[in-house]
């Protein structure tokens, strides 16, 4: 691993032109690594943009240049180096993706187990809690400077892809990385604040709607919750909206997997999938084409809504049902 670090940066050492990207569906740990390369190349006095094929969700607009990324669109700045973070698939990077041939170079930074390393330099480490970590490691490993712009985005990620630490257990080497990254400047209340707590009334209206409609399978620990277009127009509310409404369904006792249906376009769905205890869900996402985290995961589908409940939730249903037998065999 240390090979690698070393190899990423020499690549940012000596390179001058870099455009940085994450995937679709950004969340706080794509675009805090995203603005933390951002802040670390500008401080090596290198030609760097971010740019992203979606709008940025209004909750991580407080984070620190957070106005510098751009919509995709063809430009003319120089294709040297594509930094691509938090994204196991390059298809994930939207209309970016079409482009990345042009490039020189591609860096893959990242932590999804199903990672492809597809760049020419892969940091690839599917053990980190999240990829902002890895941009520590590597910041650490090379004497970068850490200034309070790039530990407000590390730890944005951090917080967000651990779920405030409710998804890895907390050891001595987090928290100190946790103090060093407040002792630079960033603010742990603001972006709990923010990431978390900080929502709009028609988001609000809308995660009332979802859980007014949410399905549980006891016997198995299955929830399941839907977001339909007709929730969408009722509440105002648009896909950021849906932020954090899947966890909801890990909070019932015994619990084991919840799966939030979007309907973002009429007959075509985004299906995210949350786990708890020793449950995989990789297998089952891979199954639809999609990817992610053993324990936060997605992919889309479309189709008929019953069809497609009915498809998926029978799917997971014998997924979990396998999975118990094979333990029950094992003891």
């Amino acid at each position: 691993m240390q090979e690698t670090f070393r190899k990423v940066a020499d690549v940012f050492k000596k390179k001058d032109y870099f455009t940085i990207t994450s995937h679709q569906n950004i969340d706080g740990d794509g675009i805090g690594s995203a603005l933390a390369v951002y802040f670390l190349l500008k401080g090596l006095n290198k030609k760097a943009r971010v740019v992203y094929d979606a709008p940025v969700p209004y909750f991580y607009e407080f984070l620190p240049g957070v106005n510098v990324i751009e919509k995709f669109a063809s430009s003319d700045f120089k294709k040297e180096v594509l930094v691509v973070v938090d994204c196991s698939n390059l298809k994930r990077t939207g209309r970016i993706a079409e482009t990345a041939g042009d490039y020189q170079i591609i860096v893959n930074v990242d932590h999804h187990p199903d990672n492809q390393y597809f760049g020419n330099v892969n940091l690839v480490d599917p053990e980190a809690p999240s990829c902002s970590l890895l941009l520590y490691k590597l910041i650490k490993e090379n004497n970068f400077v850490l200034t309070r712009e790039i530990a407000t985005s590390i730890l944005t990620g951090i917080i967000t892809d651990t779920g405030n630490f409710q998804f890895v257990e907390m050891n001595t080497y987090l928290l100190e990385v946790l103090s060093e990254l407040t002792q630079q400047g960033a603010s742990l209340s603001q972006i709990i604040k923010h990431a978390f707590r900080y929502r709009k009334l028609e988001a609000l209206r809308l995660l009332g709607r979802a859980l007014s409609k949410m399905e549980y399978d006891a016997e198995r620990g299955i929830a399941s919750i839907y977001v339909t277009q007709e929730d969408f127009k009722t509440t105002s509310a648009h896909e950021d909206d849906t932020e954090g409404i899947v966890d909801y369904g890990l909070f019932i006792p015994g619990s084991r997997l919840s799966v939030l249906f979007k309907e973002t376009q009429p007959s075509s769905f985004k299906v995210s999938l949350r786990s708890q205890d020793d449950l995989n869900l990789l297998p089952i996402v891979h199954h639809f084409g999609g990817g992610g985290h053993e324990k936060a995961a997605g992919f889309k589908i479309t189709g008929n809504f019953e069809t497609v409940k009915i498809q998926v939730l029978q799917f997971i249903r014998n997924y979990i049902d396998q999975e118990l037998l094979t333990k029950k065999s094992v003891l």
